[in-house]
């Protein structure tokens, strides 16, 4: 059967509903500890402007170096006019468009709609866990506007799409320096897909054996010349770098980030593990599997083989595998489907429009959305396991902060930011490594080793106060041993104590 234009536009069209009714649901309504921080950064830049300085630590004069300035400044926009509800709803509506935009990827090097449709629901469902207030969040925006613009240019040769691709990588230097390396990986795919393609075409066989053959079979060599201009786009972009307020951070921060130690410790620079996200791996590696039964592009196959490596190496790049990877899915399965003849739009969009048929998906998901979004209702915006609610009010209410040097631990530093209270390490990492900060010794380093000798590090630092998790926490089992250390507020997961004095010298190995 014969699936004409209106009929496409009406699935789309029903889609887009039907995702967005989801999207609503899946994004979790209690924020993370970065949020945080970048909702005060964001105040400090309307106050003092970027000036590379840190302003919330109490440690005096260190760096610092903005990296998702424009982002800290978005959200702190939101957070004054509509408070954490407004923020909750601005991750709602960016994770709705970026699943338009890998809808319209897919359906765009697929021409396959409803197989486009499955593909993006399946990115809805794998990337929806890092979806939260943080500036990751615009980033999959722009790579997956990267990539529609990169298939776009290749297929028409539209050199609007190239100014597109400039603009992504000046936007990224601004809203998410971070990632910005990644702007570039994007790219080597497509051209190692052509290099291979140049060199195959040169290369005369007098006579095939069963690989090459293999090879000509499954995989598509598409040495299209428009890439050439792709290449130049690349190397115009590092200019981008240069238009920020940040000076050279869009250069120098990968590098300095990667000399630091803060990779060592922080959970998502690990190792990833089968149990860190098996949806996400068991795509990449049936995407692996389907090109051995069709055909597939080489730029597929080494766009996903690549992530695979990145997020073995780093647990961060599994969002970029969940969000890049389907959309090569996307491609290489229709493309399984094409090679035996299988209209899917065919079969699935006749049915999809049968009134009982489109009713009842959207009455079961519209109950599904339902159950899980009361779930979310019900949570609040900050968790009370997480960050020291009670212990911040009585801070507030009962000490003077200016005469205050506390230790806190890192995960929720940067509530303590929120509220005003300096801190001596938040979730801003980089600012306490020695690369960063240029001081002969390292914050990062004696917070992850506290407990080995906490008595000489608070004396280094002065320390006034302490506040940490009590939960599985080494130094909260030595502290609360120690009577140099008076309690000052406690509750089920939190402990706030004052130091009266010095304690006996004592090294945990």
């Amino acid at each position: 059967m014969v699936v004409d234009k209106k009929s496409y536009k009406k699935f789309d069209l029903g889609f887009i509903i039907w995702i967005g009714i989801l999207a609503i649901s899946l994004v979790n309504k209690t924020l993370q500890n970065d949020t945080f921080y970048t909702i005060k950064i964001g105040e400090s830049i309307f106050k003092n402007g970027i000036d590379m300085l840190d302003h919330f630590s109490w440690h005096l004069n260190l760096p610092y170096t903005y990296p998702h300035w424009l982002y800290d400044c978005f959200i702190y926009v939101i957070y004054k006019n509509s408070g954490f509800t407004g923020i909750y709803i601005s991750s709602i509506i960016l994770y709705f468009i970026l699943l338009l935009i890998v809808h319209k990827v897919n359906i765009k090097i697929t021409k396959n709609h409803s197989m486009s449709a499955l593909a993006t629901f399946i990115c809805a469902l794998s990337i929806g866990g890092f979806v939260t207030a943080r500036a990751q969040l615009v980033s999959f925006i722009l790579f997956a506007m990267e990539i529609y613009f990169i298939e776009c240019f290749l297929i028409s040769g539209n050199k609007r799409n190239l100014i597109g691709l400039l603009l992504i990588s000046l936007i990224i230097c601004n809203v998410h320096v971070a990632v910005w390396p990644f702007y570039y990986i994007v790219y080597i795919p497509y051209l190692m897909e052509y290099v291979v393609s140049a060199i195959a075409s040169k290369i005369k066989i007098k006579k095939e054996n069963k690989f090459i053959s293999f090879f000509k079979k499954r995989i598509v060599l598409e040495k299209n010349n428009n890439i050439k201009y792709l290449f130049i786009v690349m190397i115009l972009s590092t200019v981008t770098g240069l238009i920020t307020p940040i000076g050279d951070t869009p250069y120098t921060y990968i590098i300095k980030t990667m000399m630091g130690n803060s990779q060592k410790y922080i959970q998502e620079h690990q190792m990833m593990g089968w149990i860190e996200s098996p949806f996400t791996i068991i795509i990449a590696f049936e995407t692996i599997f389907l090109s051995f039964f069709s055909k597939a592009k080489l730029r597929d196959l080494f766009m996903i083989c690549g992530l695979v490596i990145m997020s073995v190496i780093s647990v961060r790049h599994l969002s970029l595998l969940a969000l890049v990877g389907t959309i090569c899915f996307c491609r290489i399965f229709a493309t399984f489907l094409d090679n035996f003849g299988f209209d899917v739009d065919a079969l699935i969009i006749p049915i999809i429009r049968r009134k009982k048929v489109l009713y009842g998906i959207f009455i079961v998901t519209i109950i599904a959305s339902i159950v899980i979004f009361s779930f979310q209702a019900k949570k609040e915006y900050i968790d009370e396991e997480m960050y020291p609610i009670g212990a911040v009010k009585y801070i507030k209410e009962n000490i003077n902060i200016d005469d205050m040097l506390i230790f806190n631990d890192y995960n929720f530093g940067s509530y303590l930011l929120l509220n005003d209270i300096p801190v001596f390490i938040d979730s801003r990492a980089d600012l306490y490594t020695k690369q960063f900060n240029k001081l002969d010794y390292d914050i990062f380093d004696d917070y992850q080793f506290i407990a080995r000798n906490y008595q000489s590090k608070f004396e280094f630092y002065g320390i006034t106060h302490v506040l940490i998790y009590k939960k599985e926490n080494p130094l909260y089992n030595i502290l609360k041993t120690d009577s140099s250390f008076k309690v000052l507020y406690e509750d089920e997961y939190f402990v706030f104590y004052e130091r009266t004095g010095n304690s006996m010298f004592i090294i945990i190995n």
